[in-house]
């Protein structure tokens, strides 16, 4: 059957707390783009040609109490080796349930759209999942760690897209310019192109920047 339970429930909480976090929050925005140098595994076979592959993003957020803040992604997938060359969009709609100097806490749902080719195949696909974003402050620096986690299960296809990484904030007159470096992974196991042949794996490290206003 084709249940989102995991997401319903991480509504569910988030609908009962984002109202205090919000409140404090009239209207902002973030913009930002990583540069992910990544090399793919398709079918339990790695590519070995690892090339730098790019990801933008932008966010609002307001003080609307139970309205969703939303974000969107879009990521460039690329490996010549096995002819797959996709785009992945995530709608993001989210709820912040701390926001402070020391913890920030996001969650939500993400539909991800995936347009392009795989391993020779076209394909068009959504794709629904749990969403959450975390941000852990280091007292008396300007650093932060972060991890952003997208997962989900729906109509025998899987997926889990993972950054974990840490972040220097330098503040600007009118934002924060945060740098970051991490790692990311993709994880997927896509049910559309017959049995065992739509694992893939995407990972490496990436550098980006993002504008906070």
């Amino acid at each position: 059957m084709k249940k989102l339970n995991l997401s319903l429930a991480a509504l569910a909480v988030a609908g009962t707390f984002a109202l205090p976090a919000q409140a404090a929050v009239l209207l902002g925005a973030k913009v930002g783009a990583d540069a992910w140098y990544a090399d793919a595994k398709i079918n339990d076979v790695r590519a070995d040609d690892a090339n730098v592959q790019m990801s933008y993003y932008a966010a609002f957020e307001h003080f609307i109490p139970l309205v969703p803040n939303a974000k969107i992604r879009h990521t460039s997938v690329e490996s010549n080796k096995f002819n797959t060359d996709f785009n992945q969009i995530d709608f993001i709609a989210y709820y912040e349930i701390l926001d402070n100097d020391l913890i920030s806490f996001d969650v939500g749902l993400n539909l991800q759209k995936f347009d392009g080719r795989f391993n020779n195949q076209n394909f068009d696909e959504w794709q629904p999942n749990v969403y959450s974003d975390v941000r852990l402050g280091i007292p008396a620096t300007p650093l932060s760690l972060f991890g952003t986690f997208s997962f989900g299960s729906y109509d025998d296809t899987s997926t889990v897209d993972a950054e974990a990484g840490v972040l220097f904030t330098l503040g600007l007159v009118a934002a924060d310019l945060n740098m970051k470096a991490g790692y990311r992974v993709q994880d997927y196991d896509f049910n559309y192109f017959g049995a065992n042949n739509g694992k893939f794996m995407n990972d490496g490290f990436f550098v980006g920047a993002e504008f906070n206003f």
